[in-house]
């Protein structure tokens, strides 16, 4: 300490001093380090959990779509006689908004019934027949099923029809039916589908 305070003065204490200290500077610059790490490693944990967090929402989002696609049914009713002649009955389906499909509102073009996909999508006018009505992914509901008896070669003609209603979980058979009047609308069945698909269906006597 004397010599250097001899050659440098008081600058010889700073140096002595820093020298001491030399050290503790290297181990705050190792800390400095190490904190610019540790800051850098928690942006990254904090980016990695965004992205798995939008991820999440992402997967939750499909889930939530995939559950609500299997808790939707396709619906579609047919029926058919087997009558040969000039025999033409008519199907008539009235969905839960109350839209009536027949022959003269098919809704094949989607200008009867814009807000649905629904359709009679087949129609005939002669026996053998069959009608067909179909709807892709048929919403909650009560759902009405008539026939109109609506031409024959002879008055009070009987003629037998028969049908089907088909869905995701199965077939439903609609009961027989004899018709002697024409043009009188008959109401056959009314299918009741539940928010996950099911359907129960009451028939009229």
């Amino acid at each position: 300490m004397s010599v250097l305070d001899l050659f440098a003065a008081a600058l010889g204490g700073f140096i002595l001093i820093a020298v001491i200290l030399f050290p503790n500077y290297q181990k705050q610059e190792k800390a400095e380090i190490k904190l610019k790490d540790t800051e850098t490693a928690l942006a990254q944990c904090k980016k990695a959990e965004s992205e798995a967090r939008q991820a999440l929402a992402s997967k939750s989002a499909a889930l939530a779509s995939c559950e609500a696609s299997q808790g939707t049914t396709f619906l579609v009713v047919v029926i058919e006689w087997r009558s040969v002649g000039n025999y033409d009955v008519d199907v008539h389906v009235t969905d839960p908004d109350g839209n009536e499909f027949f022959w003269g509102k098919s809704n094949r073009d989607r200008r009867d019934f814009p807000g649905t996909e629904a359709q009679l999508s087949y129609d005939n006018t002669h026996g053998p027949g069959v009608e067909l009505w179909q709807h892709p992914k048929a919403k909650a509901g009560t759902y009405t099923i008539a026939y109109d008896y609506y031409a024959a070669p002879s008055a009070n003609q009987p003629i037998e029809v028969m049908g089907n209603v088909f869905y995701r979980n199965g077939r439903i058979q609609l009961p027989n039916v004899k018709l002697t009047e024409t043009h009188k609308l008959r109401q056959v069945a009314k299918l009741d589908v539940s928010q996950g698909g099911n359907i129960e269906a009451h028939f009229n006597p």
